[in-house]
């Protein structure tokens, strides 16, 4: 069903990278549930108001903020396919990041809201009219609401988009509040006992606990989320595709919407390569990278001396140790400066964010305490800095 309405509505439908096409996609999947959410809110509503049963109305109004998510993300995919201007030279892609925290506000307000009217319920309980149509009508629901979550989960996965996927995971949870209160209903009519405010509780409190994921979801590529592990991997081998590349560094990449960003990296080369072809790799290198994987790329070159047996011996010698006792630190930007009385050994060290202070003290006291081992006329001088990859 959803590869029939994406080939129907999508022309050039394959061209993902299109932001036209991308926009097509958002639309379908808003159009789509605001349709479907405006069927769902008007059945609970009437099944809700009929029967007199908090739970399922606070399930409605639940159904009629996915109906505004929809609108909300329908304008946020609009806004962020409008280009690049003066004012936003890197495009308008975080519009979509931004309808999502509205869309979460929204389902917080409503949460908190059936929260009080479903703690007056259960101090005040009224008789709920149980009927099998109302039964019926709720079943039916749940399944449209399976059907929602798979197409959400469909097109979000097809254009990477978060927006789509929030609300896939928000229909899911659509299933679950309905079968909440469905389970409210069998239990009063065949037990008697009437649970309809517990239920309604059980629903808002559902409702608070999506829309603060939601909110950290849409929240976290706003504020700068770490690089993904695996982005990161495929830009590695794309360096380190070209043969003349010794190694790969400092990677950085900042998103400013699905499909759009921008990087800079570090590659080692040789120190003689000449000016000409260390240019013409990093040329071809960042052009490779914006085909392959849509990042405007800045490449910093690191000049490295493979002729130099001491640099050698010595980068040998401190993977060796942290190899064996540092597995989870990296160094790179090895170089040698040679002083009137002494030598310095300077590199940088990668460690992680969790290391306290007395942790980073220790580490540098005992590589310093060991490549003076290796060589006492060498002093380290090292500068610590942190990933800003993500590699879970």
């Amino acid at each position: 069903m959803t590869n029939l309405l994406v080939k129907t509505f999508i022309k050039d439908y394959q061209n993902i990278k299109d932001e036209k096409v991308r926009k097509k996609y958002g639309e379908l999947g808003s159009f789509v549930g605001i349709f479907s959410n405006v069927l769902l809110f008007i059945a609970k509503f009437l099944v809700g108001f009929f029967i007199n049963s908090v739970a399922i109305l606070a399930d409605s109004f639940n159904n009629l903020s996915d109906c505004l998510s929809s609108i909300i993300t329908l304008l946020g995919f609009k806004l962020g396919a409008k280009p690049a201007d003066k004012e936003h030279p890197f495009g308008h892609g975080r519009m979509e990041y931004i309808s999502g925290l509205i869309v979460s506000f929204m389902i917080l307000l409503i949460g908190f809201e059936f929260l009080k009217t479903s703690f007056l319920k259960i101090f005040n309980p009224e008789e709920v009219n149980f009927t099998p149509i109302a039964l019926i009508i709720l079943i039916f629901t749940v399944l449209v609401k399976i059907w929602q979550a798979m197409f959400n989960a469909k097109l979000g996965k097809m254009i990477n988009s978060k927006s789509l996927i929030a609300t896939a995971m928000d229909s899911r949870n659509d299933v679950i509040i309905t079968i909440t209160t469905i389970l409210s209903l069998v239990i009063y009519k065949f037990l008697g006992i009437n649970l309809d405010g517990i239920f309604g509780l059980i629903v808002a409190l559902f409702l608070i606990y999506a829309g603060i994921n939601l909110a950290k979801d849409t929240l976290s590529p706003l504020i700068g989320e770490a690089i993904d592990g695996e982005v990161a991997e495929k830009l590695k081998n794309i360096a380190l595709s070209y043969d003349e590349v010794i190694g790969v560094h400092d990677i950085l990449i900042h998103n400013y919407g699905p499909n759009k960003s921008v990087g800079s990296i570090h590659v080692e080369l040789p120190f003689d390569i000449g000016l000409n072809r260390a240019h013409e790799i990093i040329d071809a290198l960042e052009i490779k990278v914006e085909n392959e994987l849509g990042i405007a790329l800045t490449t910093h070159m690191d000049p490295v001396d493979l002729k130099d047996e001491k640099l050698k011996a010595l980068i040998g010698y401190l993977k060796q140790i942290l190899n064996e006792n540092y597995k989870n630190l990296e160094a790179h930007d090895f170089r040698i400066v040679q002083g009137k009385y002494h030598k310095n050994f300077i590199f940088d060290l990668v460690i992680p964010y969790e290391f306290s202070h007395k942790q980073e003290e220790e580490v540098l006291s005992y590589i310093n305490k060991k490549i003076k081992q290796f060589d006492n006329s060498y002093n380290c001088i090292i500068s610590l800095e942190k990933s800003f990859i993500n590699k879970e």
